[in-house]
């Protein structure tokens, strides 16, 4: 314990050495820390933490369906190449970069659309929880990350009686504040929820 407290005031003052001795001393003042590097260190950490979560945001929609649970998520989780059909027009296409289509750390390159316009994302096949029947993709490149920073769709299907809820979680970072919110992206995978169920009760 004595070492590590020793190693942590050292980097602590190693990193107050990078800011100039008035920005250290107002910074301590503020948090009155000035005879403490290590609540200085510790804090700094914390603010950096802080400023980097907030720009994260959420964004949910739910859809009641018909399909059984186990349905819809066999559709995403085992036949992604057919999803195209499936979609009546909202997918145009998929294609496979890299791994196997159903593996995750599977790449693959979508062509959709949305509000209308025709869009291209590549993602890869970051998660799965078969228990929760949860998927996660982080998409790499494409029209959206013209807008943000880094984005993530997270599909989750549970059953709810003779029925079951869709849930979409959009995780994204805009790169500014003037970029809005993504509620026609949210529409389209609302839409797309829906004309995957039509087909799937149709089969």
């Amino acid at each position: 314990m004595k070492f590590f407290s020793v190693l942590l005031i050292n980097l602590a003052n190693r990193l107050s050495e990078g800011f100039s001795s008035s920005f250290y001393k107002s910074q301590c003042a503020k948090h009155n820390n000035s005879a403490n590097p290590i609540s200085y260190f510790l804090g700094f950490l914390a603010s950096r933490r802080s400023k980097t979560m907030a720009q994260i945001r959420k964004m949910d929609c739910q859809v009641v369906i018909k399909s059984s649970a186990d349905e819809f998520y066999n559709a995403f989780r085992s036949k992604p190449q057919f999803l195209p059909k499936m979609s009546n027009g909202l997918i145009k296409d998929v294609k496979l970069l890299q791994g196997d289509w159903n593996s995750v750390g599977a790449v693959r390159l979508w062509s959709y659309a949305s509000e209308g316009k025709p869009q291209m994302v590549k993602e890869i096949f970051e998660k799965v929880d078969e228990k929760s029947k949860t998927m996660v993709y982080k998409l790499v490149e494409g029209d959206l990350l013209n807008s943000y920073n880094s984005w993530r769709n997270i599909i989750t299907i549970t059953p709810v009686g003779e029925r079951s809820m869709v849930e979409w979680t959009m995780e994204f970072e805009k790169q500014n504040e003037d970029i809005p919110d993504p509620v026609g992206y949210a529409d389209s995978l609302i839409a797309l929820t829906k004309n995957i169920d039509a087909y799937l009760l149709n089969v």
